[in-house]
């Protein structure tokens, strides 16, 4: 595991910046809080004083499945931006590939340094093309579920530059200004206050950074729209995103539409 990333870690208790010595047998310098390891090559920032958390909806326990995590990428994600964005969504967006190369040029790689964050990773599809892309940076992927970043350790494996941290995206164990961007695909949805994810994203970039996301705008169809409901999946219209971020301190919104997909863009000043 590379330790470039020691000097951008907070411990998630006690909130001390740069807390642990030695990735392989971390401890909070601090406080004493030791991380654990959810999977051989990710280093677990959850704090277990508090507990684990607990999933609130359907998509965040099924992102718990083991099933779920191995068939993700290729099954489970077309699959349902399909559904719930449409075709149009689904030959661009679900195939990743055209994805990827939005998201990879909209953070702007080869105009500012890293670190990146790859926010709710999944099983690591965006942090490897990261890792491809900006062979020099630290790329962090960042997940709360122990299935999803099982499979993203075996998948990054070959990456030196790629470091998996478990944690939540409502609190985020990263000093102030950590990284040059924020990648964030497909999971705003999800989250249980988006605000306060919003907040901890803009904590965590340095001024200039780059915050890239995606999520759904709206269904175009009665099923879509109520699979996103039973889900318990929210949707964003962009004047609402658009006034949510500006408010936060956010600017320079821009997004395209990809049938019921929004892929949106921001910068902290």
């Amino acid at each position: 595991m590379d330790p470039a990333v020691l000097p951008i870690l907070s411990c998630p208790r006690c909130k001390a910046a740069a807390p642990f010595r030695d990735v392989r047998a971390a401890r909070c310098m601090t406080c004493g809080m030791e991380p654990g390891w959810a999977a051989p090559g990710v280093l677990d920032l959850i704090d277990t004083a508090v507990g684990e958390p607990t999933a609130s909806n359907t998509e965040q326990r099924l992102m718990e499945s083991d099933l779920v995590a191995r068939i993700y990428d290729r099954f489970w994600r077309p699959t349902f931006v399909r559904l719930l964005a449409g075709k149009g969504a689904g030959a661009s967006v679900g195939g990743l590939a055209g994805e990827l190369f939005i998201h990879k040029h909209g953070l702007s790689l080869d105009d500012r340094p890293g670190p990146w964050l790859d926010l709710s990773c999944g099983p690591g599809a965006f942090a490897r093309a990261l890792a491809a892309s900006a062979p020099g940076a630290l790329v962090v992927g960042l997940d709360i579920s122990r299935a999803m970043l099982e499979v993203a350790a075996q998948r990054t494996g070959g990456y030196t530059n790629v470091v998996l941290v478990r944690a939540d995206a409502h609190s985020l164990p990263f000093v102030d200004g950590a990284f040059g961007g924020v990648n964030n695909a497909g999971a705003l949805h999800a989250y249980d206050d988006p605000e306060l994810v919003f907040r901890e994203i803009r904590r965590v970039l340095r001024p200039g950074g780059i915050y890239m996301g995606s999520t759904f705008a709206e269904a175009p169809t009665l099923l879509g729209r109520l699979t996103a409901r039973a889900a318990g999946i929210r949707r964003f219209e962009p004047s609402e995103l658009r006034a949510w971020l500006q408010r936060i301190g956010f600017a320079d919104y821009e997004d395209v539409r990809l049938g019921g997909a929004l892929v949106f863009r921001v910068r902290r000043p």
